[in-house]
This record gives structure tokens, sequence and C-alpha cells, in this order.
């Protein structure tokens, strides 16, 4: 029989849990902001494009701007960018061409909670991940101090996957339409896509959304007066700015040497197609349903597989990868140590353009996202669990 005091005790105790808790939640996001905070580094992308773009606007109008193309990336983009102009009179220009990126930071911690809430219906886990995920040094150095627009695309990709684990395949491709509307490095999520295909999860006419949201999100730039020709054009453009198999990129091109770019350049593009059609296949074959679990870890090996067997990557271009590997952690917990991965190599590749490193870090990292998407695959192709117990564990798990 418990005495009153130790009564007080439990009480006091099971209190102070959640206490805890919401105090660690509340330092995450702290820690995260703060980390956004820093903001002043001009990078050469800054000064070489985006403040150009930002003082054109400014001298001449978003509509000049856009009938002279003056922002190589589609209207989708060109809207999201002047829209920063907007905060000319209140923030430096640096600050609000940063604030972008960093505002989609703030859109895809919420989605990340959201898709982990549906893992775990009740708890504290999805704040966690929310925390941790808005934490990953990655994505902060990418929007507040480097000033790239990963985050763009990629909150449009992590919205697609709360969509498609909710069932719900259209809202799905159509925020998958507007991540394509942004940039074209959303295409790492085809073969995931194709996979949803082939088991009927997605209908074929759902695709239609991808060129119709782009077009319509291009006639606001035409009535300004772009020609249809730019606006159209644009992806194919942007296929001539590199001749280089990686651009810092973690990935097996790193290892090539330059003379070795055009042969490369046909062999890796064939390698890559024909690796990512057949991982699209098998697994599209396997009998196993689509679970969450499952639908989680197929997503991140599409936005991790697809850079790294493409020639041309940039270092950033592993950054979906990094956002998605958080949530996978979270739906396969024995994979805790994949995000840290993802983390090392990225980290690691970020170094030649922010610290002027060598390309070792690179090839350190190329190695390690090897390692990474071995464990992976393997995972994916040889885990030992039945349909059966996989539905079982995340009913049990809700």
């Amino acid at each position: 029989m418990t005495t009153d005091t130790e009564q007080e005790q439990v009480i006091r105790s099971s209190q102070s849990k959640p206490n805890l808790e919401a105090l660690g939640f509340g330092a995450l996001f702290v820690l995260g902001l703060l980390a956004r905070l820093f903001t002043g580094k001009i990078t050469g992308d800054m000064s070489n494009y985006y403040f150009i773009w930002y003082q054109n606007i400014l001298d001449n109008g978003a509509a000049v701007a856009f009938r002279e193309h003056v922002i190589g990336y589609t209207p989708a983009f060109w809207y999201l960018f002047a829209g920063t102009t907007l905060l000319d009179p209140f923030l430096p220009r640096v600050a609000a061409i940063k604030l972008l990126p960093i505002s989609f930071d703030l859109i895809s911690t919420y989605f990340v909670y959201r898709i982990v809430r549906i893992k775990y219906p009740t708890g504290n886990k999805p704040y966690w991940a929310a925390g941790l995920f808005f934490v990953l040094p990655t994505l902060f150095i990418n929007s507040a101090h480097w000033g790239q627009m990963d985050a763009l695309y990629t909150t449009f990709l992590i919205i697609s996957l709360f969509f498609f684990l909710r069932e719900k395949p259209m809202l799905g491709m159509l925020a998958f339409a507007l991540s394509f509307a942004i940039k074209f490095q959303a295409i790492f999520f085809v073969p995931f896509l194709a996979v949803l295909l082939l088991k009927k999860k997605v209908a074929w006419w759902h695709f239609f959304l991808v060129p119709a949201v782009y077009v319509i999100t291009s006639i606001p730039a035409v009535l300004l007066g772009s020609s249809w020709l730019d606006v159209l054009t644009i992806y194919l453009r942007q296929t001539t700015l590199f001749s280089r198999l990686s651009v810092n990129a973690p990935n097996l091109y790193i290892f090539v040497p330059h003379e070795y770019y055009d042969s490369g350049l046909i062999i890796g593009l064939a390698v890559a197609f024909c690796t990512l059609a057949a991982w699209i296949i098998i697994t599209a074959l396997d009998k196993r349903e689509i679970t969450p679990e499952r639908m989680v870890l197929l997503a991140l090996i599409s936005v991790s597989l697809t850079p790294f067997l493409l020639p041309r990557m940039h270092e950033r271009y592993f950054y979906p990868a990094d956002a998605l590997s958080l949530i996978v952690a979270f739906f396969h917990p024995d994979l805790w140590f994949v995000p840290l991965a993802f983390q090392l190599a990225s980290g690691l590749a970020s170094t030649v353009y922010l610290k002027g490193a060598s390309l070792v870090p690179v090839k350190v990292g190329a190695i390690v996202n090897t390692i990474n998407l071995i464990i992976l695959l393997a995972y994916q192709f040889w885990r030992q669990t039945s349909p059966s117990q996989e539905s079982d564990d995340f009913i049990s798990t809700s």
C-alpha cells in the first residue's frame, strides 16, 4: 500500500516527463531557428546570379525580367524569387533571398511531423522527428548559409509523399507537378512514381498533371512578355550549362578523370537508365504490399539512387535524400544510421564549394553513399518480413 507521499511523487514524476520532452522539442526548434539567423554569408552564386536578378527586378520590374529571361529558371521559380524583392525596404537583400528557402524549411518540417504522425497516431515521436529534421545540418546550411533553393522543390516532394501515404494519389501527383515546375531535380522522384504506377497506386492519367501544371504556371510569365519557346525549353537549356561528370557530387563519377567525359557521359546515362529500370521492374514485381513503411523506404531509394547513378550531378542533389532519410529512420528504427550517413556524405561534398577544400572529402562522401545505398537496397529486397508481418507491425505501433 502506497502512502500519500509516494503517490504524489509518482504524479510529479509522470508530469515531469512530458515537461522535459516539451523542453526538448522546444530546444530543437530554437536551435534550428538560431542556426538560420546567420544569413550574412555571400557565396559566388549569390553575387554572380541572385543579386543580379534581384537588382534587375528592382530596377526594371518583374515583367521586364521575365521578358528578357534574366532568371534562368522556370516561371514558378521566377514568381517565388521575385517575391523576395518585396522585402527590400525591410531586409538586406541577402537575408530577403535566403528567407525564401528558410520559409520552405518550416513548411517541410510541418509535413515531416504529419508524415510521422501517420506511423505514430499517438505519442511524441512526430514532434521529435520534426525537431530533428529542423536541425539537420545540411538542410539549414543549404538554405540559410549557402542560400540555395533546394528546399523549394524538395518541400513539394515531401508533401507528395504525405498524400501518397494518405492514399490521395491525385493530390500526391499535383504536389509532384509543383515540384517539377520549380526545379528539374524533381525527376529523382520519378522511379518511385513509376513503381506506384505499376503497383496501381497511381492512375496513368494522373501523370498528365505534370505538364498541365507546368503550362498553367507559365501563363503569367507569357502574359508578361516571355515566349512559350523560352518557358518550355528551360530544362533543355539547363542541360548544356556544365560539362563535368560530377560537379562535386558524392557519387562514383567523382573518381572518373575529366578526359573521359564524353564516353563516361554516354556509358553513365545507359547504366543509369538500365539500373533504374531494373529497380522499378523488380520492385513492382515484388508481391509484398506497399505499406507506409515500404513506401517511405522506396521514396528514399528513388531520390538517392537516381543522383548516384546519373552523371553531371551537383553536390546539392542529394538534398532530397538528406530530408527523406530522417523520415525513413522513424518508420524503420533499425535504419537509424542512414540519415547520419547521408548527412556525412553531403556535408563532405559541400566543403569544396563552401570552404575551398580538395576533392578528397567528396570521394570519402561517395564511398559513404555507396555503402549507404547497398544497405538500403539489401534492406528492401532481403529483409525477412512477410506482408502480413509488416502490416501487423504497423498496426501494433499505431
